[in-house]
This record gives structure tokens, C-alpha cells and sequence, in this order.
């Protein structure tokens, strides 16, 4: 996993669960002793990992909680960070649309070692979408929270409901997405 989602992690910890102390609480937990971690560098994703699992543990929040939430904010940043690739007309389904195909392969032409998720969105209506979600990491959680994200950064609500996971044996997750009018 890249250094970025490391820096959305550290600013999400310090935005909204207790600071700078609560993050150098949890980098000392998992035998870091410094936070030198640098944004297009990849590290082990179970770095991250652990790192959430002591957040959950030590915030005392079920761990798919702690992810659906790192997911909300780091929805909201993906928006910012990456906002060469989002046109300004967009809403929340063009960028989920779009992840999948445009922006992960605007981002492999400058590195193709990278390991996105592949994620295929369809939009089934103008406030419905299924997307199916194929990750080695297995990290549906999180997609979900970056729906909520999406939504929250563009104004949008939604009903978000996954009727298939991987965690249950199946090669792929598929989530439902119901916009609220």
C-alpha cells in the first residue's frame, strides 16, 4: 500500500481521534518508532492493517467500524489529492465510475507495479449503482466509507448495502449504492 493512504491514516487518527500523541501512541505500538513514511513509496499492507487493528483495539471500536470511518475520510480526501484526474463537473457515481478504468490507469503510467483494487461500477439508474469489487486486500469496508466520503464531500447521501463479500467465500464483493433524494 502506498505512503499516501499512510498520511490520510496519520491525519485521520490526528483529526479525529485524539492528535499527534494518539498517533505516535499507535506508530510505537506496532514497533515504529518514527513516521517517515513517504507518499508514492509502497509498504507491507499489513502495516496498515495493524495499524487500524490497534486503533480499533485501543479506540475500543469494532475493527470494520474503524475502516468504514478511515474509508469516509480518506473518500473525502481522494477528491483533493487526486483532483487532476476528477473533472469539476463530476459527482459522487462519475468518480466511483471512473476509479475503476480512468483514474487507476492514469496512475499505473507512472507506475504499473502498483495494485489498485479493480473495481467495476454500473449504474443500473440515475441514483442506482452496482459495483463489484475485486481486491486482494480484501478491504470492502473501507470502499464502503469512501462511498460515504464521495457523498458527503459532493453534498450526496446514500443507502449502501454489500450483497455479496469476499469475506464469505465469494471471488468478489458487490455493493449496492441507493442515492437519497
Amino acid at each position: 500500500m502506498y505512503g499516501v493512504i499512510f498520511h490520510f491514516l496519520r491525519n485521520y487518527v490526528i483529526e479525529k481521534h485524539g492528535g499527534s500523541d494518539t498517533w505516535r501512541a499507535l506508530l510505537a505500538a506496532n514497533g515504529r518508532k518514527i513516521d517517515n513514511y513517504n507518499p508514492i513509496t509502497e509498504y507491507p499492507d499489513s502495516e496498515v492493517i495493524a495499524l487500524a487493528k490497534t486503533a480499533s483495539e485501543a479506540l475500543n471500536i469494532p475493527f470494520v467500524t474503524v475502516l468504514e470511518d478511515f474509508g469516509a475520510y480518506t473518500g473525502k480526501q481522494l477528491v483533493t489529492f487526486y483532483n487532476m484526474y476528477v473533472k469539476t463537473h463530476w459527482i459522487t457515481f462519475d468518480v466511483i465510475e471512473n476509479a475503476g478504468s480512468n483514474i487507476h490507469r492514469a496512475l499505473n503510467q507512472y507506475n504499473n507495479t502498483r495494485k489498485p483494487p479493480h473495481i467495476e461500477a454500473r449504474r443500473i439508474a440515475d441514483d442506482q449503482m452496482i459495483i463489484q469489487y475485486y481486491s486482494q486486500r480484501k478491504l470492502c469496508p473501507v470502499l464502503k466509507g469512501i462511498i460515504k466520503g464521495l457523498g458527503e464531500h459532493y453534498g450526496e447521501s446514500f443507502v449502501i448495502k454489500e450483497t455479496q463479500c469476499m469475506h464469505a467465500g465469494h471471488p468478489h464483493c458487490t455493493i449496492a449504492v441507493q442515492k437519497i433524494r
